[in-house]
């Protein structure tokens, strides 16, 4: 089954939707998966395993740590970019001035961004320094870039300035999981959801995927009222498989970090 996307952003929701039903036929076995998109949610979706009708319902978790785990990749991607055609010629600034909105990895955007700091390092290669360049704009901030110097062959980052300590980052995530499981289980329950189906699956999708899964199912333990859903899964890092349901978007490796099928907590293959 595929489901068109015709956005040029990620649908977030196929994205995780997808990672679910490849970790289910991929990992534990199970052939006989069915999705149906549902569009007077919730729930978001209905999945159907081995004749067993659940409801699904996705949230997504953006943390500051992410965020920041994101500008490196950027800076990481110009990099290897500017470096791979030769047009890295000196010391050049990604400025991050507040909090612009990054795109997600592998989307259009993404890589436009990507293409376009990488062609100002290709214009640029033979100045000594230049002024500052905006790539990006929007209300929460902005990216640019500019060339310091012509020693060297580096891209640095400037920003963005969000601080926190491990224990202030990981009490952040603790509570960005408690919210979504109270106001998801509120909204399914006020819907009667539970009603009509064996169980309700809550999928997070970790929105730059930056979260490690282990440091996330020790949270979920903490957290409390997980236990109403059948099953949580968490759709992690992104990877280079295919999106079967949506061709155009990224794939997804995932787990589930808890089920009343002890079967799902394990991988077969």
């Amino acid at each position: 089954m595929c489901i068109a996307n015709q956005s040029d952003s990620i649908d977030e929701e196929l994205v995780c939707i997808d990672s679910l039903l490849h970790h289910l036929k991929e990992n534990l076995g199970y052939l006989d998966v069915l999705v149906e998109r549902e569009q007077n949610d919730p729930p978001d979706f209905w999945v159907t395993v081995s004749g067993q009708k659940f409801a699904a319902e996705v949230t997504s978790i953006v943390n500051d740590q992410a965020y920041i785990g994101l500008c490196e990749n950027l800076e990481s991607a110009v990099f290897d970019a500017s470096k791979s055609n030769n047009y890295l010629n000196g010391k050049y600034a990604l400025i991050f001035a507040r909090r612009p909105d990054i795109a997600k990895r592998g989307s259009k955007r993404w890589k436009t961004v990507v293409s376009t700091a990488t062609e100002f390092v290709a214009t640029t290669q033979h100045l000594s320094s230049s002024d500052e360049h905006l790539i990006h704009e929007d209300d929460d901030g902005k990216l640019s870039i500019k060339k310091i110097s012509n020693i060297g062959a580096t891209i640095g980052r400037f920003g963005p300035m969000i601080f926190k300590w491990e224990g202030e980052a990981e009490a952040e995530l603790l509570y960005l999981i408690q919210e979504a499981i109270l106001k998801k289980r509120s909204s399914l329950q006020k819907g009667k959801v539970q009603n009509q189906c064996s169980g309700i699956i809550l999928l997070f999708y970790d929105a730059y995927g930056f979260c490690d899964i282990s440091d996330v199912h020790r949270l979920l333990q903490e957290s409390s009222g997980y236990e109403w859903f059948h099953s949580v899964f968490w759709a992690a890092s992104f990877t280079d498989r295919p999106n079967n349901l949506s061709p155009d978007t990224p794939g997804r490796v995932g787990a589930f970090l808890h089920s009343k099928n002890p079967e799902w907590c394990r991988s077969k293959r």
